[in-house]
């Protein structure tokens, strides 16, 4: 496992973040192998959350997880997230059209889950999503000055350089530190804006609900994802470039993603 030779991995400094990239690059570069998919929209929506510029309202008390399909108890929990977009002060292009993204899609400012699931079914709305998703990607790659191949010193042509790999090295050692029960109660978050930041952080390595076990439910966004709210969104994001009438080659998204749920939102 990678993490536990580097030198600061039984140090303090094993809970800061090895870099301030954002997070959707974080997740594409360390995560995704360097593809684009729809992850990098549901964690600008998860930053926007923790920004204030999107509130959400849920009405269920208990932990709840989805399971390896779609079920009717996902469907009530859809119900009962709420979405209400705040729109308030200066944001980046990026988290502009995913505010404009979720705008269109839902044609309200304020939505459920399961409404949006059921808009994700429909072709229109589908085609429209696309649209808007390829705008994000433009503008995600223009603010990181990520191409698809190259990154700062830390990825070219496609590979980890060689700075690259160390930097990978570290966040794994971070992502470590975040799923790990004896380092995260070593170096607990010491707030609970750190305790959120984490909870992204670890969205970015699909580990969140594993961090969160180790930490306090105490935020926006620790709440979201106690009801898998991170999940689900990655769930209605797919099946909306599933219903795409046409779908473009070269475009540098994954299609199809998370299929075993995807027949399950069509009968909605």
């Amino acid at each position: 496992m990678l993490g536990f030779k580097n030198k600061n991995f039984d140090d303090a400094n094993i809970k800061n973040p090895p870099t301030d990239d954002s997070f959707p690059i974080i997740n594409t570069l360390f995560e995704n192998n360097n593809e684009i998919n729809v992850d990098i929209l549901s964690l600008t929506i998860l930053d926007l959350i923790n920004k204030d510029q999107i509130k959400s309202e849920i009405t269920l008390d208990e932990s709840y997880d989805v399971g390896k399909k779609l079920t009717p108890g996902d469907m009530e929990v859809m119900k009962n997230i709420t979405l209400r977009i705040a729109n308030k002060g200066e944001l980046k292009t990026s988290e502009s059209l995913a505010l404009k993204l979720l705008k269109t899609m839902n044609k309200n400012k304020k939505f459920n889950l399961k409404q949006m699931a059921k808009q994700s079914n429909n072709s229109s709305i589908a085609n429209k999503f696309e649209k808007d998703f390829l705008e994000l990607i433009k503008a995600f790659k223009n603010e990181n000055d990520f191409d698809g191949k190259n990154y700062k010193d830390i990825m070219e042509n496609g590979k980890f350089t060689h700075n690259g790999k160390e930097i990978k090295k570290d966040w794994s050692n971070f992502r470590d530190y975040l799923k790990s029960n004896d380092l995260t109660s070593r170096y607990p978050p010491e707030s609970a804006e750190e305790n959120s930041s984490q909870i992204i952080y670890a969205a970015c390595f699909d580990i969140e609900k594993d961090a969160l076990k180790l930490r306090e439910n105490n935020t926006n966004i620790t709440e979201f994802i106690d009801k898998d709210g991170y999940k689900l969104l990655n769930i209605i994001f797919n099946n909306a470039l599933s219903n795409v009438t046409e779908k473009r080659k070269g475009d540098g998204i994954f299609y199809g993603l998370f299929k075993k749920f995807l027949n399950r939102l069509k009968q909605l």
